[in-house]
This record gives C-alpha cells, structure tokens and sequence, in this order.
C-alpha cells in the first residue's frame, strides 16, 4: 500500500516537501549519535490530499532522484495552467511543481529538473524578519517587510473567504498580489546594497534575494500555496511523539514508523479517528490477508 501511495503521489502536479530529524540506532556504518531523517510528501491522489512519511538515514534529497521520474505524469502541462516559467524552461515541457523550503539539497536535486518547477516558501522568508523583531521590535525594515508579507496572506484570505475559482483567484494575485510582490522586489534591492552581509538583516535579505524566483511562481499559479506551512503541519505528529519515544531502534523500525505514520496522518486529514480506521483495516486483512491496494487508504469523510 505504501509504495503504491509513493507512485501515484508522484503523479500529482504540485507536492511539497519537508524534512525533520530522526535518531535511528544500529545503522550500518552510523553512530547511534547521528542524524537520520523523516521526510515528508504532500500531494493528491485522484483530487484528495495524501500525506507520505518516509526514512532516510541521510538529509541528502538524492533519494528523490528516482522517484520523480513519475512526478506529474497524470498532470496537465504548465502552459495549460498559466504558469510562467523562469529563464530557461519551456511551458511545454514542465510536468509539476514541488513547493520546499530554503534548504540547499532541495536545489542541488531540481536545479537540472527543467521538467519541474522548484517554488518556495514566503513564510520561511518572512520568518528571518521575524526573528529581528524579536531582539529589536523598532527596526523599521523588518516592520514594512513583515506587514508587506502579511498583505499577500490577507489577499489569500480573501480568496478562500470568497471561495474564488482558479481563474478568479489568479486574477487577483494578478492585480493585487504582484503589486505588492512588486514593492517587496524594490525595497530588497535597495536595502541589501546598504546592510552589512553578515548582519541579522543582512543575512535575511540574502535568504529572499536567493529565494526570490521561487517565490513569484505562486503569483501564475492559483492553486500553489504561498507556503508549505501544510507538510509543515504534517511532520508536527512526529516531532511531538519523538519527544516521548526519542529513537527508533534499528532501520526497520523507522521504516515501520514512517508507514504507520503514513496511514495515520491520512485518516486524519481525511477527518476520520486513526484508531477506528487501523482497526478496521487490520481485522479485515486478518479475515482475508492480501497485499493492502490504495483504494484502503482512509477516505475523507461523506465521499
């Protein structure tokens, strides 16, 4: 069921991508001292949200490489949807969209992908600003830059209030959101020539410029989030139980976890009680053991 999951995931068009820490013990070649990880997928299945929890003993994204040979198989082209490209790739050619945050492996696996549109994340970029707030609430560059982001969320507030269309909610990222986008450009262009590099603003202003073509890719695209704060709320499960249980114990039992994990969160996304739902799965491959489909993945509630 699992690796069913993972093929048609990769089929979606748009997914996004996080990572978080994992102890595992008893790997080969590793202290038990070191860092493994839980990576986590976001995406659809025949239009409903799907979550895949996965272990890797490395943050290395290189994994990835095989797996999005499928990626957006199913989807329509880009040019279909609106989509501008950047320099370089052609709307004709370009399979999906994966959303992640700032970290650089993410980069040095999509970089070569001209099929794939690599977008980022605005509430990573707005979340530096917010650390200088917290040691000087009165610096008025992180001030204009943190409300300047809020607006594009008050718009995307807007449009989920209004229950827009994908036409009516790309109009008005069109007219309202590229504006704004627009001045943000502006005033990084001029303040990061006047701040030291090294400085607390410094370093956020190069976190946006060297994000900045990721992040104007939701302004074409309606259905893109402005952020991955979604998969963010999905590895949240597994960092609070990682608090109590710590570690795994061997390779195995990450696997293990991160397939449980997997049926779990699904459930609960799809608004059903992980309890009642595993239950019901495992006595029904007890009366009649067989290789677990997709289709007994939890459906959300009156489908």
């Amino acid at each position: 069921m699992i690796e069913d999951m993972r093929k048609e995931l990769f089929k979606s068009k748009y997914l996004q991508i996080d990572e978080t820490v994992l102890q595992v013990l008893n790997e080969e070649g590793k202290l038990n001292t070191s860092k493994s990880y839980m990576w986590v997928i976001r995406g659809l299945i025949r239009e409903k949200p799907v979550v895949l929890y996965h272990y890797e003993p490395s943050r290395s994204a290189k994994f990835l490489e095989d797996w999005i040979g499928d990626f957006g198989k199913l989807s329509e082209t880009l040019s279909e949807l609106n989509v501008s490209l950047p320099m370089g790739r052609s709307t004709d050619r370009v399979s999906g969209i994966i959303q992640t945050d700032g970290y650089e492996s993410y980069d040095s696996l999509l970089k070569s992908k001209l099929k794939i549109l690599h977008a980022g994340c605005w509430n990573h970029a707005r979340r530096k600003f917010f650390e200088i707030l917290k040691i000087d609430p009165n610096n008025a560059g992180a001030q204009w830059i943190v409300k300047e982001i809020g607006k594009l969320y008050a718009i995307e507030s807007k449009a989920k209030e209004g229950k827009l269309s994908s036409e009516e909610h790309l109009s008005l990222r069109q007219s309202e959101s590229k504006l704004i986008v627009g001045e943000i450009f502006s005033w990084m262009n001029k303040r990061i020539v006047e701040v030291a590099p090294k400085s607390s603003m410094g370093k956020a202003l190069s976190y946006l410029a060297g994000q900045w073509p990721k992040l104007l890719i939701f302004l074409d695209h309606p259905e893109l989030q402005l952020d991955t704060n979604l998969v963010e709320n999905d590895i949240r499960p597994f960092v609070v139980g990682r608090k109590n249980w710590l570690f795994s114990g061997c390779p195995q039992g990450a696997t293990a976890s991160a397939g449980f994990y997997s049926l779990i969160q699904n459930a609960k996304i799809s608004g059903i009680d992980p309890y009642s739902y595993l239950r019901d799965l495992f006595k029904s491959w007890e009366k009649n053991p067989r290789r677990l489909s997709i289709n007994e993945l939890p459906q959300p509630v009156g489908n």
